[in-house]
């Protein structure tokens, strides 16, 4: 062969392996989009399990035990107005709003019905919104419901990220009046978040 038959040759080669990278690196990226595709696809059935299965939960806690049920939609609605609280204003009005929910011991003995004298919302301007609970049921009958439950309330200081706060609660629940006979809160629960720290 001769030097200008092997550049030809040369010239012509380098083409066909641009093609065939090509080809290669196309062929590349569908099998890694469709691995990508199928693990979403496992992952949404597997979420959609896990819902299906919590729904199943509910329906049987609903038909076996109703007074559990009821309890924990109560309780949902007086977490809402115990921790949602944008102002001093909205903190002093919220005993009030919950008492239609509770009894009188409840009232009388609660923390989370006593004034603030002090006016610390005003004080330190934190912002605290409800996010959702967990309840715990402990015993369950046609005339009390008892538990434990983890409130979960976020709070920020004006320009400052939101932080999360557990509060927990000993509970009890009268079926026969529709009231919470218990709120007596325990203290907070702490969740180490620093895997370097387990």
């Amino acid at each position: 062969m001769t030097k200008v038959t092997k550049k030809i040759v040369l010239i012509w080669t380098i083409p066909v392996f641009l093609v065939i990278g090509g080809l290669g690196f196309w062929l590349a990226t569908q099998v890694a989009d469709k691995t990508h595709q199928t693990t979403a696809n496992e992952l949404a059935v597997q979420q959609s399990k896990l819902i299906n299965k919590k729904a199943k939960v509910g329906t049987v806690l609903d038909s076996k035990q109703p007074n559990v049920s009821v309890a924990s939609t109560l309780l949902d609605k007086l977490f809402t107005l115990d921790w949602t609280i944008a102002s001093q204003k909205e903190f002093d009005a919220k005993a009030k709003q919950m008492t239609p929910y509770v009894n009188q011991d409840v009232v009388k003995n609660s923390l989370d019905f006593k004034a603030d004298p002090d006016k610390i919302i005003t004080q330190t301007g934190v912002v605290m919104t409800y996010d959702h609970m967990d309840f715990l049921p402990t015993s369950a009958s046609t005339t009390e419901v008892k538990g434990k439950v983890i409130v979960f309330v976020k709070s920020h200081l004006k320009d400052a990220s939101d932080a999360t706060t557990r509060f927990v609660y000993n509970v009890s629940y009268n079926p026969k009046t529709n009231l919470v006979s218990q709120l007596n809160r325990i203290g907070t629960y702490q969740l180490q978040s620093d895997s370097s720290m387990l």
